[in-house]
Formats: C-alpha cells, sequence, structure tokens
C-alpha cells in the first residue's frame, strides 16, 4: 500500500501520524508498529474466517488465482458453493447505488468490510481512490489477485476492523459498508444497538463534511419474517420482528450465548439510528430484488407506486408475489415491506 492513503495513516490509539519503515509502519509516539504482509499493512493479526466460500475451498480459490485468472478461480470451481459465491463475487452492480450520492469522482472513498473485493472494484472505476478495508486474511490474498490482474492501481487495501480505522478525522468523501452494520455487534456483549451506534459515530469521523455514508441492509419487517423465514445473520427464526427483550431470551433458548445481536431495522428505524449517530440528510431507497443484487433502487417518499409500475416489471403478470406487491404499493405499504434498503447518510457541512 503506497501513494496518498498510507500518508494519510494514522496510530489507531493515539492517533499520531504513523512512520513507515522497511518491515512495516511504526507509532512514533506510542511505539507499537505493524507489520506489512505481501505489501498490506496489517493492523490486526488475528480475526476468525468468515466468507461466502467455506475456508477450505477459498484457499483453493485463492491458489488457482495466484496461478491463472481470479474469475476462472471462481468458474470453473467444481463445488456449488464456490459456484454459487463467484455470482455475488462478480457482480459489479452491487454497487451502483453510490450514483444515488451523486459525489465527485475526485474523492476517496472508503470501503468498510471489503470482503472479496466487488464493491471496492466497482467503486475503483469511478472515483479517484478507494480503500478497502477487510479483516479475514484470504480475503485479502483475494483482492490482491483481484486487483492486480484487473489493473486497478487506485484501490489500496488494508487489514483492519472497523473498530481499528488507522485514519484522521474527514479523510474521506464516502464510506461504503454493505451489509456490515448488522454484524457489528457480533460477539460482544454491550447493547447491539449502542454498539451500532458507536461504529456509525466512527464512520461518520472519518467523513469530510458534505460526504456520505452508504449502507446496504435488510429490512426487519420483511413479511418473510413474521412467518418463520429465519433471519440471515443467526439462523434463527423470528427474532427480527420480536421486541428485542423476547429476541434476546428466545435466542438463548436456542443456543446463543449471548442472545440476539444482528439488529435489524425497519426504514423509519434506520432513519432515527443514523440521525442519532450524528448525520444530517437521510435518503432511504427499496433495493429490488436485494442491496446484493439491485436491478431498482426506488425512493420510498414520493410516488413510489408508479415508479414501481413502470420500472420493475417481472417478466411473468400475475404471479402472486407481484400481485402482493403492488396491493402493498397502493396501501403505501411497500416500504415498510421490501427484503432490504440503500441508504444514503449525508454529513452536514460545517457552518
Amino acid at each position: 500500500m503506497i501513494g496518498e492513503a498510507e500518508a494519510l495513516l494514522v496510530c489507531p490509539q493515539c492517533s499520531v501520524a504513523l512512520q513507515g519503515e522497511q518491515a512495516g509502519l511504526r507509532c512514533p509516539s506510542c511505539g507499537e508498529s505493524w507489520a506489512r504482509v505481501n505489501g498490506v499493512p496489517h493492523f490486526i493479526e488475528n480475526f476468525p474466517y468468515w466468507g461466502e466460500i467455506p475456508q477450505n475451498l477459498m484457499h483453493e480459490v485463492i491458489q488457482a488465482a495466484q496461478s491463472g485468472s481470479w474469475k476462472a478461480a471462481l468458474l470453473d470451481h467444481p463445488d456449488p458453493r464456490v459456484q454459487r459465491a463467484a455470482v455475488m463475487v462478480l457482480n459489479l452492480a452491487r454497487a451502483n447505488g453510490h450514483l444515488l450520492a451523486n459525489r465527485s469522482p475526485d474523492i476517496r472513498v472508503l470501503d468498510v468490510g471489503a470482503g472479496m473485493g466487488t464493491n471496492s472494484h466497482a467503486l475503483a472505476t469511478y472515483y479517484r481512490e478507494v480503500v478497502a478495508v477487510e479483516p479475514v486474511k484470504e480475503r485479502i490474498e483475494f483482492m490482491q489477485q483481484r486487483f492486480a490482474q484487473e489493473g486497478l492501481t487506485n484501490v489500496r487495501i488494508l487489514r483492519s476492523s472497523l473498530w481499528k480505522l488507522p485514519f484522521p478525522p474527514e479523510s474521506f468523501g464516502m464510506v461504503f459498508m454493505n451489509g456490515v452494520l448488522e454484524w457489528v455487534a457480533e460477539g460482544g456483549t454491550e447493547d447491539p444497538e449502542e454498539t451500532q451506534l458507536s461504529a456509525l459515530r466512527k464512520v461518520g469521523a472519518v467523513l469530510e463534511p458534505g460526504g456520505c455514508l452508504y449502507l446496504g441492509i435488510e429490512n426487519r419487517y420483511c413479511p418473510g419474517y413474521f412467518v418463520g423465514y429465519p433471519d440471515p445473520h443467526s439462523g434463527v427464526p423470528f427474532v427480527t420482528v420480536m421486541p428485542r427483550w423476547l429476541a434476546h431470551w428466545y435466542s438463548r433458548r436456542k443456543g446463543m450465548k449471548n442472545g440476539y445481536r444482528n439488529y435489524l431495522y425497519s426504514s423509519r428505524g434506520y432513519r432515527k439510528l443514523l440521525q442519532r449517530a450524528g448525520f444530517g440528510r437521510v435518503e432511504i431507497y427499496l433495493a429490488l430484488p436485494s442491496y446484493n443484487h439491485p436491478r431498482f433502487l426506488i425512493p420510498i417518499e414520493g410516488d413510489t407506486f408508479s415508479y414501481y409500475k413502470n420500472n420493475f416489471r417481472s417478466g411473468r403478470p400475475g404471479r402472486l408475489r407481484d400481485s402482493v406487491r403492488q396491493l402493498l404499493l397502493k396501501l403505501k405499504l411497500m416500504k415498510y415491506t421490501e427484503y432490504s434498503y440503500v441508504i444514503v447518510a449525508h454529513k452536514e457541512k460545517s457552518a
């Protein structure tokens, strides 16, 4: 990692500018140091594996990418789990919602929880510089192959987490968090909502005035959750729609030691959460069919039904699902029931 992004780096503990050394980076104030591994600064050393692809298969994918094509490593792998994951990993349209923010291509973007690099890849084709922050080592190794083979010289990779962002205030024009906020309280013991608020305030601090936070996330009140579809994060049914205290009790009964941690919200709940975290204007869009495959992004304010009717046709008229959706739109309930949202929250400019 070289260039402007590394020049920005500060000590996560004392916020002093870091000094580059042959082996890595060092804080001149507290003396702590961090290694570079294959050119990537590692601000964390140990983090449990998590990913769309099982760890043993991920090692195979990385090896294949290192000796050939990163795309072929996914598409030609014989295991169907890898092939299913490839659909999302290859889908650069996942990041299309960034255009809703109407930001200049000259800004620097921070992708928190960059995963296998899909969003960073897409954003790097549009913005001046992208910093991809990811704690999982295998995903870092995959991204290195991906970006090198694609010739994306404006993406900088950092092994770190949201809780150890080594950047000074107001360093970025946009922060991207796609499928991240619902995980930030995982493994902790503090109140999940307060943990999420802390996370939002941390990313808000590194945004420049007038910058924005992009969120892709599920809706707490998707109808499937009422009929027993499991929460996609904890795997426990009904917890998203239960009162929080009941969801905690029920989750513990289901074997989750720390209770229900992956808080989701309604559109109103997300707006309130972001405003509590210090953001100003909050724009919320229905992501259809989901925020990971956003064919359409529909503003929840305004004449949503006309927008949907004119732009989202299934090609198979008469299906029950489409009929239900149209009824919900006529009743102005659609914004409360769709599966997921894309949210753009703006940091107010200084007076």
